[in-house]
């Protein structure tokens, strides 16, 4: 049994001896205590906004395989569904929601979720942004980074072409000339 747990249920104990003596400030005492246990458990779910930090790159690993499942999977304008298919968007905010992040659903609004990083520094896990078709400078596309080796760029990302594929970016000059920056969403202690 961990320490927290009898931790609690010595608390509980002692509420019950309090009870039973009936001094209800020291009740309360007990009872705020677990309310802010409650509290500080709650508060470490993993959001964008609060992320819980590890020393390793298991996170990352994690969200990149999640995201290679979908690859093959069809695109489709303002989709969210691995059958019917994706856009953008739709298919990192699924993949993120999967593994219990919480993200926006737009690919703009997901750029403004973390600070701006150099594409060039961008690693596994990492979002990165493109300018689109006709705003080259503004987001309009967003891909998971797969692999960084500086002059090869993977990224699991969903077109309008070719559904779901990981491609290597920079080889492509569609891509390369509309790469924006990078965002890191599951930030870890174990990054440099």
């Amino acid at each position: 049994m961990c320490y927290s747990m009898r931790f609690i249920r010595l608390l509980g104990l002692l509420e019950l001896i309090i009870t039973m003596a009936s001094c209800s400030s020291v009740r309360l005492a007990v009872y705020d205590y677990q309310k802010k246990h409650d509290y500080t458990l709650a508060s470490k779910a993993k959001f964008v906004n609060e992320p819980v930090t590890k020393s390793d790159r298991s996170a990352e690993v994690s969200f990149t395989q999640a995201a290679a499942k979908y690859i093959g999977s069809p695109y489709k304008f303002g989709g969210c569904d691995a059958q019917k298919g994706f856009d953008c968007s739709g298919f990192v905010y699924t993949v993120a929601k999967s593994q219990d992040l919480i993200l926006p659903r737009s690919s703009d609004l997901m750029s403004k979720k973390g600070s701006h990083i150099p594409w060039k520094k961008a690693r596994q896990g990492d979002l990165v942004f493109f300018g689109g078709r006709s705003k080259i400078n503004e987001v309009g596309h967003v891909g998971i980074v797969e692999k960084n080796k500086g002059d090869h760029l993977w990224v699991i990302h969903s077109t309008c072409g070719e559904g779901v594929v990981k491609e290597d970016v920079l080889a492509s000059p569609y891509w390369k000339k509309r790469i924006l920056f990078a965002v890191d969403i599951i930030p870890s202690q174990g990054k440099s």
